[in-house]
């Protein structure tokens, strides 16, 4: 039994690709918008193609740290201040592959992103600003009413938390 309206109201703002996500969010009643002020931030990072670490170059490391860490906490950074400014809570919520599934660059970015949710969800929980990552390699639906839920007010005690989803296959 799928529970509907979960985001009434809110606005969201989905970076990267995730139709599923995108499905989720839209179908609890969330109204999707490319950019500008929004209730709930969903980054979905797009993963490197896996190389050993002894054939990375300095600059593929770089790019994996960029895109998993530095781009995530540069977003988030300025949706906290927005939030701030306007007075209002709200909810970040990023999604990545776990970090053992694509070589020691996405590990060292996926391991950093863990610590990070985990302070920025401390951090901004006095301002009402919930922070939370899902690390799986699922793309369906179950992945799209995660992320639903986690951005949703049901979840409103929900933040600092590293979720591993479908990890057993």
């Amino acid at each position: 039994m799928a529970l509907m309206g979960w985001l009434d109201g809110k606005t969201a703002q989905l970076v990267g690709e995730s139709p599923a996500i995108a499905a989720a969010l839209a179908g609890q009643g969330a109204t999707l918008v490319r950019e500008g002020n929004c209730d709930v931030l969903v980054h979905v990072a797009v993963p490197t193609l896996a190389r050993p670490a002894h054939e990375l170059s300095h600059a593929e490391w770089r790019a994996a740290l960029d895109i998993g860490v530095d781009q995530r906490f540069l977003l988030a950074r300025a949706f906290a201040a927005m939030c701030r400014a306007e007075r209002r809570g709200g909810a970040i919520v990023y999604v990545g592959a776990p970090e053992q599934a694509l070589g020691s660059d996405h590990a060292a970015a996926a391991g950093a992103l863990g610590n990070l949710t985990k302070t920025l969800g401390v951090e901004w929980a006095r301002d009402g600003i919930r922070v939370n990552t899902v690390l799986t390699r699922e793309a369906g639906e179950t992945l799209g009413n995660i992320v639903a839920y986690l951005a949703s007010d049901y979840a409103a005690y929900v933040t600092g938390a590293v979720m591993g989803v479908g990890l057993d296959d």
